[in-house]
């Protein structure tokens, strides 16, 4: 949903199973869209939606009735996608990330839609105001992503974790340096989609990866197999994880 909208998550270390929650669509069924792979350069805003009991239909709707069509015709968004939750610590029932080339693209974005929608007779706050009138709260915030630390499209697979890092004080280089030399080739190796963003805009966080898996049994092998030194080193330099398990929405997917 471009555009800044203020809000800030509590960060948690486990992840806690609340249970599924019935969103649209189905974790099975990846959106068959064009790949979300990180390119140089982009910019991803992800919004963190609570929704009002009773009112996830009526925000589906509002997003795939006037959010979508302006998004298909809005060329500086690179991609957009929706998640419902699967299993979070977090109270959340719907994250969409709206991918752009810099904060110029979102700039240049975001006048794009104010003329779309003037096209329409509508305007987009009109039609973000209605959905923050279906929600008891969001959380926004803004990562760079680092293609040469990516790999695949996570959003491709059933189910998507979003990992969040804060690290401890200075250890952003150390972070990269062994995603790069240890956990990214064996991701690449085992075939697990991956991405890792730099926060610009959050509530203390520093990266963020999404991972790509079929199941909540491969999302736990993952962890499980993952290169055990390389892993474990960043789990020295790391004050604080928090992990959200998610599944694609295919209905609220543009390129």
């Amino acid at each position: 949903m471009p555009g800044p909208l203020p809000g800030a998550g509590s960060p948690a270390r486990a992840v806690a199973a609340l249970g599924l929650i019935a969103w649209v669509g189905s974790a099975a069924c990846p959106s068959p869209l064009d790949a979300q792979s990180p390119v140089e350069g982009e910019v991803r805003q992800l919004v963190t939606f609570r929704l009002l009991p009773g009112r996830s239909a009526e925000v589906s709707e509002i997003f795939r009735e006037q959010a979508l069509p302006l998004y298909e015709r809005n060329e500086a968004m690179l991609s957009f996608r929706g998640f419902r939750e699967v299993e979070s610590p977090v109270a959340l029932d719907l994250i969409v990330v709206s991918a752009f080339r810099g904060m110029a693209g979102m700039d240049d974005s975001n006048e794009a839609l104010r003329s779309l929608a003037a096209e329409r007779g509508t305007s987009i706050g009109g039609v973000y105001g209605s959905i923050a009138a279906a929600s008891s709260g969001h959380d926004d915030q803004f990562v760079e992503m680092l293609a040469h630390l990516s790999h695949g499209d996570a959003s491709d697979r059933p189910l998507v974790a979003l990992v969040w890092y804060r690290l401890l004080p200075g250890e952003g280089g150390r972070f990269e340096r062994t995603l790069g030399d240890r956990i990214v080739p064996w991701e690449r190796e085992t075939g697990t989609p991956s991405a890792t963003g730099r926060f610009l805009v959050s509530d203390g966080w520093h990266y963020l990866r999404f991972l790509g898996f079929a199941s909540l049994a491969d999302y736990h092998a993952y962890w499980k197999g993952v290169d055990a030194e390389g892993h474990d080193y960043l789990d020295g330099i790391t004050a604080v994880r928090r992990e959200v398990i998610v599944a694609p929405v295919p209905e609220l997917s543009v390129r």
